[in-house]
């Protein structure tokens, strides 16, 4: 049985990721896709306004231009991965998270973490990002310990 969690933060994609590495990923549904694309040129409450809706948001590094091989108006590379997902189960985060990876390659990292709570009694910690695919490390760092 998976527990939903409300997941947020946001975390950096070093170097920026190219969108054309990252397509299989965005052409699929979920649960490895869910990822919205943020378009250049948002400013901060643009942003919070679409990651409050699409939850999972990959952020356009500001120093690549517009405009993929696959016809879409998309930015060059994504810089940041921002996150606030109120309900998500653990199976479905570590999978979005898993096919971020995978698809990021080697020559990318994460910096920074996502923080995770519940609402059963103060379950909460943060989700420590994997390279190359493998899945994130859920630390508890406060609440309980069963």
């Amino acid at each position: 049985m998976s527990y939903p969690w409300f997941v947020e933060g946001t975390v950096e994609l070093c170097p920026p990721v190219p969108f054309a590495q990252l397509r299989e990923l965005l052409d699929q549904g979920a649960p490895r896709g869910g990822f919205q694309v943020a378009p250049h040129g948002l400013d901060e409450s643009e942003l919070t306004e679409l990651v409050d809706r699409a939850r999972w948001v990959l952020v356009p590094d500001a120093d690549a231009g517009a405009g993929t091989d696959d016809g879409q108006d998309r930015p060059q590379a994504a810089k940041y991965l921002r996150v606030k997902d109120p309900g998500i189960d653990s199976l479905a985060a570590d999978e979005r998270i898993r096919g971020l990876s995978a698809c990021m390659g080697t020559a990318h990292e994460f910096r920074g973490r996502l923080r995770y709570w519940g609402d059963l009694g103060g379950e909460d910690g943060e989700i420590v990002l994997a390279r190359d695919g493998r899945a994130p490390y859920w630390r508890q760092i406060g609440g309980r310990y069963w």
